[in-house]
């Protein structure tokens, strides 16, 4: 029985841990290019454009030339359009929303959660233990 429980918490830990602390965060362009110099070019974005329109671009299906962003991707209104071959000047933007995945904040977690469920499994070994006797 403790041994299930082991493997179950070491799995809770690994998918927290595998998965990472993630959030969209907004940045302006300058911040954008910034984090694309320093992380490389993010799996998907979220573009809000001066029009109050939201697009969102996903599997690297963007890409940034001159002072247009051009791609493929979704136009977010009540129902999802996709939208083929897009050009969005950079001055009608915004701001652009980034993934960003926090590891020490997910590593924290992962080892608080496994520490704490292990700690629960021992209390209850201890009592059944005592009750037993």
């Amino acid at each position: 029985m403790y041994k299930k429980a082991l493997i179950r918490l070491l799995l809770i830990a690994f998918i927290n841990f595998t998965a990472g602390c993630s959030s969209f965060h907004s940045v302006s362009i300058s911040e954008y290019k910034q984090v694309e110099e320093e992380e490389g070019k993010p799996i998907e974005i979220y573009v809000k454009t001066k029009a109050n329109q939201w697009y969102h671009f996903t599997n690297s299906n963007f890409y940034i030339e001159n002072d247009t962003l051009y791609g493929k991707g979704e136009l977010l209104l009540n129902d999802e359009e996709e939208i083929i071959n897009t050009k969005i000047a950079l001055s009608d933007i915004e701001s652009m929303g980034v993934k960003g995945t926090n590891w020490i904040t997910s590593s924290y977690l992962g080892i608080g959660i496994f520490f704490t469920l292990l700690g629960v499994i021992a209390i209850i070994w201890i009592f059944s233990k005592i009750l037993s006797n």
